[in-house]
């Protein structure tokens, strides 16, 4: 990284990011921790608002920061007739909070830098993450013969969530490297390679699925999709005949996809046999959902449990309520059919956002750009169907999402302030031609 980076108004984006990340991980909580990371998102307010109005102001200006807003004001406004009310204030102000905040932080980061360091405000969390795989722990599984690795966060679906979001970086910095320098393009398709080998150690069905929309962004940006196709049915015909030929390649197989040994799925009675750890969990939040009519239960309540204590820093499934495995579940138990109505309508505008800024980038850099952050977001969504970290605010994956966010506004805008100067460059010169 070049020295500019670590002065402090290069550093506070990054590190603010990097501030959710390190509660998950033993060798960083130590600095940044529940209480810490709060502190650091002051800080980064603070910045934003002496420092960078401009930006500020820019991304309030963009139509979907007012989605986000209004989606937000949905969930403040449950505490009204919430079933427990401090429960819905603390986490819908803080979810105010650092959604506004993160977006602007995106978009001030790539509004203040050069088109190859779009994507920099991340590096910090690809090299705490790389250092997390190093040593470490696995987690024992009782229905497997192989445990889950975990490396230095104590919890694999943590680790491949940090190592699938930093593939995206990865990817773009081999993606600018490939045409200038071998070495380091080798060095970081190394660093590609490692990392999704500690993803596929950690048994994540989820992140994984979130690599591959990263994967599909990035041909779909750089106008490669013929080659990702090509690639995906080359690698599922080695699979499928692997899969035949050989019974060892099959019995892992089976084990990785249903993360179970077939003993003993032979001796539970479940229908979809792929997702059997996750129907108790769906059929509890599917019940609960149902009870949440058209407002719900509140924001962050658990509909028909009581909360006896304090709000502190941090308030985790293990304190008050339970794993509820799905987000659009959570959203219509919490804030109800409008609030799932508003959520699949800023999803929308996200999905529009994309596509308008894919179609006017003119530069090949930002369409790659924009394509690895859409397939990023993309991929979170699609493994919010597993992992309830949409209606975890003070997650480390709802910190990622709206930073990444603002950060693909702010990357479109730039692609068409980019479009508007060379359209009139070109009408410029057509006027002046004889």
């Amino acid at each position: 990284m070049r020295a500019k980076y670590l002065q402090p108004a290069e550093l506070i984006i990054p590190v603010s990011l990097l501030a959710f990340v390190g509660p998950g991980i033993s060798y960083l909580n130590v600095v940044f921790n529940t209480t810490t990371r709060w502190a650091i998102l002051a800080a980064l307010t603070l910045f934003l608002v002496s420092y960078r109005r401009r930006e500020v102001f820019g991304m309030m200006r963009q139509p979907l920061f007012w989605m986000v807003l209004i989606y937000a004001l949905w969930g403040l406004l449950t505490v009204a007739w919430s079933e427990v009310p401090q429960i819905s204030l603390s986490k819908a102000l803080v979810f105010f909070w650092l959604a506004t905040t993160m977006l602007m932080a995106g978009y001030s980061w790539v509004m203040r830098h050069t088109r190859p360091q779009t994507y920099d405000f991340i590096w910090p969390f690809v090299v705490f993450s790389l250092f997390a795989t190093l040593g470490g722990q696995s987690v024992e599984n009782e229905n497997m013969d192989s445990a889950l690795y975990a490396g230095l966060t104590g919890n694999p679906n943590f680790l491949s969530f940090i190592l699938a979001g930093s593939s995206a970086w990865l990817m773009w910095r081999a993606y600018l490297l490939r045409p200038n320098s071998s070495r380091l393009f080798f060095f970081f398709i190394g660093l590609l390679t490692l990392d999704l080998y500690f993803l596929y150690r950690s048994h994540s069905r989820a992140s994984q699925l979130m690599f591959v929309a990263i994967a599909l962004g990035l041909f779909i940006g750089w106008g490669k999709v013929r080659k990702f196709l090509l690639y995906a049915m080359i690698s599922a015909t080695l699979l499928a005949a692997a899969y035949n030929i050989f019974p060892t390649v099959r019995d892992n197989a089976v084990q990785y996809a249903f993360k179970t040994n077939l003993d003993y799925l032979a001796e539970v009675d479940v229908e979809n046999a792929i997702l059997f750890s996750r129907e108790v969990i769906w059929q509890e939040s599917y019940e609960l959902a149902m009870r949440g009519g058209l407002v719900g239960g509140g924001y962050g309540v658990t509909i028909g449990e009581a909360f006896q204590g304090d709000i502190g820093t941090t308030i985790s499934s293990g304190q008050y309520g339970r794993e509820q495995g799905n987000t659009q579940l959570a959203i219509l138990e919490q804030t109800g059919v409008i609030g799932f109505a508003l959520y699949l309508i800023l999803i929308a505008s996200i999905g529009g956002a994309l596509v308008s800024g894919l179609r006017c980038a003119r530069v090949e850099a930002d369409r790659v750009a924009i394509g690895l952050m859409g397939g990023m977001l993309f991929g979170m969504l699609v493994m919010s169907v597993f992992e309830a970290w949409w209606v975890a605010p003070g997650s480390v994956e709802s910190a990622t999402f709206w930073m990444l966010l603002g950060a693909l506004l702010g990357t479109i805008r730039r692609a068409r302030l980019d479009a508007l100067q060379h359209r009139a460059a070109a009408e410029q010169s057509e006027g002046l031609s004889p």
